[in-house]
């Protein structure tokens, strides 16, 4: 089988390239900078940046599986305009251009999404099945788009899987900055701790997209969250709990929104999500379905 995966040197990317490493896979790479990406990972990379360039047809050759990980990071700091145009460019021109330069032999297009893609207030359980709204926010915005450009590779016969991923935790991401912060005990609940947090260990969101590569029954949307989200309050005193700190300050809203603007509603919206198809439809066995033993996994002897 022979996969080209985008966005390999990153967080997701990086696990799920050793993942599909076996001897029937040959795994190539695109990255803005092919040369590092090569020696870091250990196979074939090719250079391309999805801004200015077409995608390169020796990486596309005799392709069976497609892995689009490509995104700018959400969470680096204050969305300006320009911030908004490079964060949606990253996502929507990529998937065109890799849908655009499908070879015949392509059978599966497997593309990222995120939760984010539902409304972001309330205790409402959202599914796959949820209605999507008419009018979109900027993060819904984005989600909706991704997809739909994903989507248009179905046209060719190609199954198509969007994963719609949640907060990953791992040695990196989210967990990664927050780490300093109640080291020294001074973490807590962002705002009312109120809102949800739906959360996915590291190993099990790699499970879900090398399944969705490589088993036929993966196709459309898919929540990859774990089945047990928890509110911010709760995931701020399993995290203390863990270090062996307090984890009693909160961090107001208000100085939140102050600090990010607009990105700040990445940790003030509240977003209840379940897994449905992966447990009803695909029998997903989750390897860490409770925060407490995620972060027990994560943090527990690295103290």
């Amino acid at each position: 089988m022979n996969i080209l995966i985008t966005g390999a040197t990153g967080f997701i990317g990086r696990r799920l390239v050793q993942r599909l490493q076996q001897p029937d896979h040959v795994i190539r790479v695109l990255s803005r900078n092919g040369r590092r990406a090569g020696s870091l990972l250990g196979v074939p990379a090719y250079q391309w940046d999805c801004r200015t360039e077409d995608v390169p047809g020796e990486a596309m050759r005799d392709c069976q599986v497609v892995i689009n990980l490509m995104g700018e990071n959400l969470g680096d700091g204050r969305w300006t305009e320009a911030r908004k145009h490079e964060i949606y460019a990253s996502r929507i021109l990529s998937t065109r251009k890799l849908v655009a330069a499908a070879p015949d032999s392509l059978q599966t297009f497997v593309c990222g999404s995120a939760i984010g893609i539902y409304p972001g207030s309330g205790d409402t359980l959202y599914d796959e099945s949820c209605t999507m709204p008419e009018q979109r926010g900027f993060i819904q915005t984005i989600c909706h788009d991704w997809e739909q450009e994903a989507a248009r590779i179905e046209r060719n016969g190609v199954r198509r899987v969007s994963i719609r991923t949640g907060v990953v935790l791992g040695q990196g991401g989210m967990l990664q900055k927050l780490l300093p912060v109640f080291k020294l005990g001074l973490g807590g609940p962002v705002g009312s701790g109120l809102q949800w947090l739906p959360w996915i260990h590291i190993d099990d969101i790699v499970s879900v997209f090398a399944n969705a590569a490589l088993d036929s029954r993966y196709h459309g949307a898919i929540n990859a969250v774990s089945p047990n989200p928890v509110r911010y309050r709760e995931f701020a005193h399993a995290l203390g709990k863990v270090l062996q700190r307090p984890a009693v300050f909160p961090v107001p809203a208000l100085l939140l929104r102050l600090a990010l603007g607009e990105a700040a509603a990445l940790a003030l919206n509240s977003y209840r999500i379940a897994p449905k198809r992966l447990l009803e439809e695909l029998g997903f066995r989750f390897k860490y379905s409770e925060l407490g033993a995620a972060l027990e996994d994560l943090l527990g002897d690295k103290q």
